[in-house]
């Protein structure tokens, strides 16, 4: 009976050896056989880097048709990658689009069909990569599966912000909770600023998500025009709008109601009242110096900060402060003027 058990024993492990020993063999030759290719893809690159260069200098194709090895063909696609991160200009970007439809198109459509998920994501980055805005519809189908994974659904917003279609301000007013505020706002910091008006238009009928990150993309790119909009939203009893709002005038330089300002500098939230100083601070709006003055004794260290940067923003603002050190009898107030006086001398280098 022992003896039994030992011979099958020595079979099993003699058995799992030679599996091992043959998964290993495989897995040398996989990596021997993608060392070779990838060194195939180099030499390629290598070959070609100054005519695909030229090619995008001068619109002379030369000898860069990727008809040939598959080796080729990828290397000429990470040339062309390679280039659109570097070379911007309105015309190198018309020869990639042009070469990428000439010859790439089946390449991405098979790509966007596989079952694997990062062959799909890859497909759609090399849409955006190569401005192919010719698989517009495509993209359209794509969109409206219903197992669309919610970054094919960014990246497809992305690319119909990107290439100005028409349905994107709808999609937007349709989006759900699953895409997160950076992918949202990188979606809208895309969009047309026709397209992007037309969505604020419609500003009270959005998710409070949408609404938020478009606050915030007019701050971030300078949507002046939008500021009765801001001065609206102000009034609303809508504290993160507030805080928002507060922070996108901070961005620009929109005019502001400094009446409504006022009343924030003694608001119950500290995000307002830290807001509050920024704007004052950023706008230079030395009028609110009083107030400033007496958040510099705020229970918020933040808040206390951002009244003393923002006091340095005015004029005679540092001697300013030195007034605080000496007269005041709050701890908090010359301490925070103390540290700021510092920082503005560079007694902390």
């Amino acid at each position: 009976m022992i003896e039994v058990s030992l011979s099958f024993l020595f079979i099993f492990f003699l058995g799992l050896f030679f599996l091992l020993l043959t998964l290993f063999l495989y897995l040398v030759i996989q990596k021997k056989i993608g060392n070779e290719t990838r060194k195939k893809i180099e030499g390629y690159k290598e070959t070609y880097r100054l005519d695909m260069f030229h090619f995008l200098q001068s619109g002379d194709e030369g000898p860069l048709n990727p008809d040939g090895s598959q080796e080729k063909f990828i290397a000429l696609i990470e040339l062309l990658n390679e280039y659109s991160d570097v070379l911007d200009s309105e015309d190198i970007k018309q020869r990639i689009s042009d070469f990428a439809k000439r010859h790439l198109t089946k390449y991405i459509v098979d790509k966007l069909k596989k079952k694997r998920w990062s062959l799909r994501m890859n497909a759609l980055y090399s849409i955006e990569d190569f401005y192919m805005d010719h698989l517009i519809d495509l993209l359209h189908d794509l969109y409206r599966k219903k197992n669309i994974t919610v970054p094919e659904k960014i990246q497809i917003l992305r690319l119909f912000a990107k290439f100005n279609d028409q349905k994107t301000v709808d999609y937007l007013k349709e989006l759900d909770a699953t895409i997160s505020d950076f992918a949202l706002l990188s979606i809208l910091s895309l969009l047309e600023e026709e397209s992007f008006n037309k969505l604020v238009n419609d500003f009270d009928t959005l998710p409070k998500q949408t609404q938020y990150m478009i606050i915030e993309t007019i701050g971030k790119e300078q949507y002046l025009h939008h500021h009765i909009l801001l001065e609206k939203l102000l009034l609303l009893d809508d504290e993160e709008v507030k805080i928002r709002t507060l922070k996108a005038y901070a961005y620009t330089g929109a005019p502001i109601n400094e009446t409504i300002l006022s009343a924030f500098f003694s608001s119950s939230s500290w995000q307002v009242r830290m807001m509050a100083a920024k704007v004052a601070g950023v706008r230079r709006l030395s009028v609110f110096e009083a107030q400033l003055i007496t958040l510099l004794s705020d229970q918020e260290y933040v808040v206390r900060a951002e009244a003393a940067k923002a006091i340095l923003q005015f004029k005679g603002g540092i001697n300013r402060l030195k007034r605080v050190v000496e007269e005041t009898t709050d701890g908090f107030a010359r301490d925070m003027a103390q540290e700021w006086i510092s920082k503005e001398s560079g007694d902390d280098d």
